[in-house]
């Protein structure tokens, strides 16, 4: 087994739902979920074909050290009823909610935690949602080098496909791995991103090395890592998207990554939009983006446009960008058949609703 799991959460109501989703992740043949079954010796030569919830409680359990589902389930009742108490959930949680007095008196108390791996495959470094976190724990020791889930899986490449960029910076200058495309692009490394190819123009292996980590969390969908360098060329630039480097976008496009290139069901502008990264969305526009193109962030935005992001975020300068590009107002999503206006409706944009609903 490999280091154990400290506890995120002591309501059995968090874990419950998201085992569920490892066992059919793992019956669904995912490597990210069949990874954490072979791991524990019950499992390790099991055809894994028909995994239950209850093999996805065991598992969970002994990741966490205990013997059993029912010894972890014990554990949480007593914690939840003040009987007992574990000070990495409020760590966790305090860390992601960009608490630092708290973070640096829970690390005084047990300097352990900062390298610590969450119930959600985690380290506290992986969480933060800002430079200043990141940097109160990289002083503190925190290992950017901790992969979570699959290989690549760093807390910087975790930074850079949230689309965090002051946070991948920090992280970046103590350490780059995978130092891979995806890290020079998320960068914006012009550099590093031209480093990667050879004297004939094709990208290096290294570019497309340590690639197999790509979902932050259990609400984006299954994908699976292809190996070809239009591939890895157009992840590059959505991630160069994501973050808003303009710079890295242009040096990928001129290297053949492609304006509507598609990975993990996701464009660049889908990305971009979805990070309000309005002068990104400008030049994807004037390089041709499909306003109208679809896509899929994960959860509940399946089959959106970018119409339908600006409208949830309310942002007024990206929706009139893509109305001038032809954007329609009356485009449905597949998951909900809904408008731009009735997201902007749901998410309480509710004059810019109004408006929109005038367009349709």
């Amino acid at each position: 087994m490999t280091t154990l799991l400290r506890l995120y959460s002591d309501e059995i109501g968090f874990h419950t739902p998201y085992l569920a989703m490892l066992a059919k992740d793992a019956t669904e043949g995912l490597a990210e979920a069949r990874g954490r079954f072979v791991r524990v010796p019950r499992f390790k030569n099991a055809k894994l074909d028909n995994v239950t919830l209850i093999d996805a409680l065991e598992v969970s359990a002994i990741e966490h050290g205990f013997d059993n589902w029912q010894s972890m389930e014990l554990k949480l009742r007593e914690l939840q009823s003040g009987k007992s108490y574990e000070r990495s959930i409020d760590f966790f949680h305090k860390v992601e909610g960009g608490d630092l007095d708290a973070v640096a008196s829970h690390l005084d108390a047990e300097p352990n935690l900062v390298n610590a791996v969450a119930s959600t495959q985690k380290s506290a470094l992986h969480s933060v949602g800002s430079a200043t976190m990141a940097r109160l724990l990289i002083e503190r020791g925190a290992d950017p080098t901790i992969e979570t889930m699959l290989p690549g899986g760093t807390a910087l490449v975790h930074a850079i496909i949230w689309g965090w960029p002051d946070v991948a910076g920090v992280i970046g200058e103590q350490n780059r791995s995978p130092n891979n495309l995806r890290v020079a692009a998320g960068l914006n490394d012009i550099e590093a991103i031209s480093a990667f190819f050879d004297s004939n123009g094709a990208l290096k292996p290294s570019a497309k090395a340590h690639r197999a980590y790509y979902r932050p969390n259990y609400g984006w969908f299954p994908w699976a890592t292809g190996d070809t360098d239009q591939e890895a060329l157009d992840e590059a630039l959505i991630l160069a998207a994501t973050n808003g480097h303009l710079a890295a976008a242009e040096a990928l496009v001129a290297r053949g990554a492609r304006i509507d290139g598609r990975v993990y069901e996701t464009t660049p502008l889908l990305r971009a939009t979805f990070r309000n990264r309005v002068e990104m969305v400008d030049w994807l526009l004037e390089q041709g983006a499909d306003p109208n193109g679809t896509g899929w962030l994960g959860g509940h935005a399946k089959g959106v446009t970018a119409f339908h992001l600006a409208a949830a975020d309310g942002s007024l300068e990206i929706i009139e960008r893509l109305r001038a590009s032809g954007a329609d107002p009356c485009a449905r999503d597949d998951l909900y058949r809904g408008t731009p206006a009735s997201w902007a409706r749901f998410y309480g944009q509710e004059r810019l609703a109004d408006k929109l609903q005038e367009l349709t």
